[in-house]
């Protein structure tokens, strides 16, 4: 306990220093090291992690095709393999918050995350919670939040994976993963390095795409240390470098604009578990550093945060536990097109949440609290109520409800407030109230299981954040929206035995999700339309066929109609599509071996319009895993 207070001194420590100017300007375990409070405290809320074999199959792929696979997510791209960012349940790319062991790790010059830059090999959980009740690592979670985890394991034998892929258009993708534990020593580490010459032929045209090449490298190392049976350190740091050239729209040949982005993360935490009482310590240091060149125009960026977190859950009794949060992020920006050429902020945020059960502990329920604090913005009061309850619970059949409202917002970004000559630093957070019900099943019938649940959403966000022209022509960014998102989401997993070594899975996913602006002070005639790039119906499937050492499996997807105009003009909108990737994999002791094909079909088909993706690719990769014994 005593180290946490010495801990505890040195998070606000280097907090103090942070203030200094700069010249310019689903069942969840605990984790053993850092348990996320974020899942333990949303019993309103859908959590979905995705399964191995998912992570398995785009493990060489950016984060972003994970979560494709989420019927309620659409991953918008420029381009192949360029910007990737996420529309969840109808919201916004900013809308959405990434945390990673607990921190934001969003870009807070464009309030967004490009998951381009984030590899699935690098993260060893993945975690999805629709709606915006999970929003304690800072503002923005409309649409909902993504977790990234990385674990350390103090009984994990010592063992080495190493993978290589190959694949079409010039791509290469070699990783290092290297974990266990030593007495009181445990280690993860993750090394990466992959790229693709990206010359897929556009399939419109004929002719093959020009200036698309990217490449990427980094590491990410987790240790741990158990200083006793009640207390724990962890650090962890990570580290990307990412650089591609910029995909030009369809037509456009002479093309020399690239970017490269580097990412440096580190993080240490402490933990201390008592008989009813758990303390959570945290800080991390984070510099995000993109150049951008357009001809012969250079665009440069840096921002350096220090943000930190105390978390106290306290249990009342055996049913009923309460949790204390105290959060402070210090931001430093340097960017030559804001005004003064940098910008400094410091974020405080205090939260309380209160989680137990009732009623013969059938009624689950979590009351949550959160104030933010920034100078000249003017933040609401977040609160939280989610409700779980069982309506039928058999041997062989369980019915559950699960509700919660929460009421959010979205501070405007560093280039909202600080752009030069169009940054507006008294613009007011976007807020929205978000309220959803959803019902679940669970059937079993001797090895058959059969899950299926069903979601209905419903949000509205006030003060919408859009740049628009002023009588000059200027754009600046203005409160001018609200925008009703609401809509469904339902899912179907099915699992069965076929024969004593056959084994079959499939899951199945549909969302409609209708984004509406419902007032508009600038342009009346896109009030009641849909939302650009937010498709109306979208669908995803999987299924996985096991037998003995081999495995096959297919991922389908369906996305619907998408409009690129505020007016929604059929004329512009881009047509809906259908891809499918499968793979084939042997399996044996150490060895796994894989085959992929991309895009079965060969369906030519636009994310973004005007930016074309690539046809049917192949992928072959081997891994290999040494174990030590301790």
């Amino acid at each position: 306990m005593r180290l946490g207070i010495v801990l505890l001194f040195w998070v606000f420590a280097l907090n103090i220093y942070a203030q200094t100017p700069v010249d310019s300007a689903i069942t969840l375990q605990e984790v053993m090291v850092l348990g996320n409070f974020e899942k333990q405290f949303l019993p309103g809320n859908d959590i979905i992690i995705p399964k191995a074999t998912t992570l398995q199959f785009y493990h060489s792929d950016n984060i972003s095709e994970v979560l494709r696979q989420q019927s309620s997510i659409h991953i918008k791209e420029y381009g192949n393999g360029m910007l990737s960012t996420i529309a969840f349940r109808g919201t916004n790319a900013s809308q959405t918050t990434v945390l990673w062991n607990n921190f934001n790790i969003n870009s807070f010059t464009l309030g967004q995350m490009d998951f381009s830059l984030l590899p699935t090999q690098a993260v060893d959980e993945i975690t999805i919670i629709p709606g915006s009740g999970s929003s304690a690592g800072g503002s923005g979670a409309f649409g909902g939040s993504v977790l990234l985890q990385n674990q350390v394991d103090f009984n994990a034998t010592p063992s080495i994976t190493i993978s290589q892929q190959v694949g079409s258009f010039g791509q290469y993708s070699t990783s290092l993963n290297a974990e266990g534990s030593i007495r009181k020593l445990a280690f993860d580490t993750r090394l990466y390095w992959g790229k693709s010459d990206n010359d897929f032929e556009i399939l419109s045209t004929g002719e093959h795409q020009n200036n698309a090449y990217f490449e990427r490298k980094g590491i990410n190392q987790s240790l741990g240390y158990q200083i006793n049976k009640n207390s724990s350190l962890k650090a962890a740091l990570w580290y990307n470098d990412n650089f591609r050239e910029i995909q030009p729209p369809i037509g456009i040949k002479r093309n020399t604009n690239n970017q490269e982005d580097k990412n440096f993360r580190s993080t240490l935490n402490y933990q201390y578990s008592g008989n009813r009482s758990k303390l959570s310590l945290g800080t991390g240091f984070f510099q995000d550093e993109m150049v951008y060149r357009l001809d012969q125009a250079i665009s440069y960026f840096k921002v350096n945060r220090i943000e930190s977190f105390a978390d106290y859950n306290y249990h009342l009794s055996d049913h009923h536990q309460i949790k204390f949060s105290a959060r402070h992020n210090a931001i430093k920006a340097e960017n030559e097109s804001y005004n003064g050429g940098g910008a400094e902020e410091q974020r405080y945020s205090l939260g309380l949440q209160l989680k137990g059960r009732l009623f013969r502990n059938e009624l689950e329920y979590a009351l949550h609290i959160r104030q933010q604090m920034v100078q000249d913005v003017n933040i609401p009061v977040s609160p939280y109520i989610g409700l779980s309850v069982p309506l039928i619970e058999q041997n062989n059949y369980k019915l559950r409800l699960k509700a919660n409202t929460s009421y959010n917002y979205r501070l405007p970004t560093l280039n909202d407030r600080f752009w030069n000559n169009a940054g507006n630093p008294e613009l007011n957070a976007e807020t929205g109230w978000n309220k959803e019900v959803g019902i679940s099943s669970e059937h079993y019938l001797h090895n058959v299981k059969l899950n299926i649940s069903v979601t209905a959403f419903h949000n509205l966000v006030d003060n919408w954040i859009q740049w628009t022209p002023d009588a000059q022509g200027t754009f600046r960014p203005r409160n001018i929206k609200e925008v009703l998102a609401r809509g469904v989401e339902s899912s179907i997993n099915f699992n069965t035995p076929i024969a004593e070594v056959l084994h079959f899975k499939t899951n199945l996913q549909y969302s409609y999700s209708k984004s509406t602006v419902e007032q508009s002070e600038r342009n009346a005639n896109e009030i009641g339309t849909q939302l650009i790039y937010t498709p109306l119906h979208k669908a995803n499937g999987d299924c996985t066929l096991q037998w003995r050492s081999f495995s096959l499996q297919a991922f389908q997807q369906w996305t619907g109609k998408v409009y690129t105009t505020n007016t929604n003009s059929e004329i512009y909108a881009l047509d809906a599509f259908f891809l499918t990737d499968a793979a084939l994999a042997w399996e044996k002791r150490s060895w796994r071996f894989s085959g992929r094909v991309n895009n079965v079909f060969n369906t030519d088909y636009r994310v973004y319009a005007g930016y074309a993706m690539s046809g049917i690719n192949y992928q072959l990769s081997i891994q290999y895993q040494l174990n030590f014994n301790k």
